[in-house]
């Protein structure tokens, strides 16, 4: 073969292997986006076990969605009795052991739950996408998607989407290393061809409860409403929420923040030190904190994030006025 030769075959490869990764890029995207569209515009309902803190919990879940938009309720079957009702506008959370029930705004893509409205566009400097293979969950075969973090202050994601619509069948969340530090899977899954009733939340002795209504947070401008700002954040994060709440059984107030980078988020809460808070650091499961004083103001962050991201959040906030 002659040099001419050799150069055109090596780049033919090169091109080839090109065009082989762009599918493979555009493959990830259609998945993702079929998975998005397929969490909020399908009715389903299932079982599924979610573990996590070493714990495991069995819950059901029914979703409907329709013109009118989305309505979904989630009830634990194992350990304390637990329900939540989500529609477009509100959260209704009903504890019976303690006789409560508290009601607040909708956020989308809080939690656990950010992962079900990812947008490829808006993380690509932050993520990798990759696809898997094929597996089997619930019985269904499975297309997995990984998204995996470029550094160390964002866990990343293993999703098992079902072939035919892509509900995601099963979710790990991974560390920096790859390891599953929480699972969610579902046992057993219906879809539905058309959208199904969800009876409003009836509570049996309801005028014995207590009725917590949530303040909405709503996003603010940083510059005209508080005299914090922060420095040196992990790269992607950025203030989504900002606001003020009275201090409980005490004078002050507590400015809470909320920081994300489009998948990953945690919360800031600042008070005066009037008394010793979190200092170091501290975990539950997936759930990082880490409290320190600064300015004679208790700092304390908290997310389900790495240990390294909340922390340096937390040193990252200064009084600026």
């Amino acid at each position: 073969m002659s040099a001419s030769q050799i150069r055109l075959f090596v780049l033919l490869i090169t091109v080839s292997a090109s065009c082989f990764a762009n599918k493979s890029d555009d493959d990830v995207r259609l998945w993702l986006q079929r998975m998005v569209n397929a969490v909020h515009s399908l009715s389903y309902e299932g079982t599924f076990v979610f573990l996590h803190s070493e714990q495991l919990e069995s819950m059901r879940i029914i979703h409907t969605a329709d013109q009118a938009g989305e309505k979904e309720r989630l009830v634990s079957l194992n350990g304390v009795a637990r329900e939540v009702f989500r529609d477009n506008a509100s959260v209704t959370c009903i504890a019976p052991d303690v006789k409560s029930v508290s009601i607040g705004k909708r956020v989308s893509g809080e939690g656990f739950r950010a992962v079900f409205s990812v947008d490829i566009s808006q993380l690509e400097d932050l993520y990798d996408f990759h696809l898997l293979g094929e597996e089997r969950v619930a019985g269904r075969p499975a297309r997995v998607v990984a998204i995996m973090p470029r550094d160390a202050y964002r866990y990343g994601y293993r999703l098992y989407l079902d072939i035919e619509n892509a509900l995601p069948l099963k979710t790990d969340m991974l560390s920096v290393s790859g390891k599953a530090v929480s699972q969610l899977m579902f046992t057993e899954l219906q879809v539905h061809s058309s959208p199904r009733d969800i009876a409003e939340i009836s509570i049996e002795g309801k005028e014995h409860y207590d009725w917590i209504q949530q303040k909405p947070q709503k996003p603010v401008n940083m510059s005209n409403t508080s005299p914090w700002s922060f420095s040196e954040l992990p790269k992607g994060f950025a203030i989504t929420l900002h606001s003020k709440r009275k201090a409980d059984q005490r004078d002050g107030n507590v400015d809470h923040f909320v920081l994300s980078d489009g998948l990953a988020s945690l919360s800031v809460y600042v008070e005066e030190a009037l008394d010793a808070g979190l200092r170091g650091n501290s975990a539950m499961g997936t759930i990082n904190a880490f409290g320190s004083e600064t300015e004679g103001y208790n700092v304390t962050a908290v997310g389900e994030v790495p240990a390294v991201t909340v922390e340096q959040v937390a040193r990252s906030i200064k009084l600026t006025k």
